[in-house]
Order: C-alpha cells, then structure tokens, then sequence
C-alpha cells in the first residue's frame, strides 16, 4: 500500500494542447541554433506546469509540489499534529500586464486547509468544484483520522459527518 496522498491541480486540456506546441516549436528552433526559441520552449513549460500537495503518511511529512509531466519538486517538511482539515471558498486574483496596463481578475476557488496548532494552516488543494473539493478533503481526513469542517458559507462552519459523505456522497452536518 502506498503511504503517500498525492493532489495535483488539474492541467485543462487547451494548455496541453497549447504547451506541447510550444514545446515543439521551442525544441525545433534549438536544434537549428535559434537561441529565441527559448521563448516558447519556457511558455510550453510553463503552460504545463501544475501544483498540489503531497502527504505521507508513514513519516508524517507533507510537501508543496510543483509538477511538470508528472514529475514533482518540493521540500518535505513535518506534518505536526493535524487537528482538522476545512473546505473553504475564496478568492484566487490573477494579475495580468501589458507595457503600461494591467488589470486584476478574481475567481471563485474552494481551498483544503489542514489545521494544526489551533490556528496554524497548511493549503493542501485548490479546486473549482464543491463535490470535488469535499472528496478530497474526506480522503484526506480519513488517513490522517482528524475531523472534517465546512466553512464555504462565511460565518457559518459546521462539522460533516464523515461517514455519510463517504458511504452516500451527501454532504449531512454533525449537531
């Protein structure tokens, strides 16, 4: 049994499509000696690059990953104490420039927390989807034995009943 829990964030498939190009395009100008072909071989990679999260559970270690084509990079570092782990909506800004212009774009994102230390937090997985977000936050919980708390409505946290939500898929609070 493999001991490590593994979140990565989804590439879209457009960006796969647009980064393998570029990487194509990049590669090729290379092999004919044209140093700008950097450009696009650094665009493809950047297309194709992902983050998440690692846990493994045997060391009780967790990391921030970057992955590209399925290789991660990151630190270890000690997983101490988790107490709970919370799905929780936000915001994710993307700042886009151009010369003198720029412009701030905010997106809906649901974010996995692991507390430890009362109110110490680690960011374990962004997602754009509820039912996705609280799979994984209930595969998570159940590995680490810790609770598992809803707080997507501001102000309003309740504890799910991680039973029901693993044998049913229907998210049902504890009173």
């Amino acid at each position: 049994m493999d001991a490590t829990i593994t979140y990565i964030r989804k590439v879209p498939f457009w960006k796969i499509i647009i980064g393998f190009a570029a990487i194509l395009i990049g590669v090729l100008g290379l092999i004919n000696f044209v140093y700008f072909a950097l450009v696009p071989l650094l665009f493809g990679v950047m297309m194709l690059k992902t983050e998440g999260s690692e846990i493994n559970l045997e060391s009780k270690t967790y990391r921030k990953i970057n992955s590209f084509l399925g290789v991660h990079f990151g630190k270890w570092q000690p997983l101490q104490n988790p107490e709970y782990i919370s799905v929780f909506n936000t915001t994710e800004d993307i700042t886009v420039r151009a010369l003198s212009a720029e412009t701030t774009n905010s997106f809906p994102i649901i974010v996995l927390n692991i507390f430890y230390e009362r109110n110490k937090k680690i960011t374990v997985y962004k997602t754009k989807h509820v039912k996705d977000a609280f799979e994984v936050a209930s595969h998570i919980a159940d590995a680490l034995m810790i609770d598992l708390l809803d707080a997507t409505e501001k102000g309003d946290y309740k504890w799910v009943d991680k039973n029901i939500l693993r044998e049913k898929g229907e998210i049902c609070y504890i009173d």
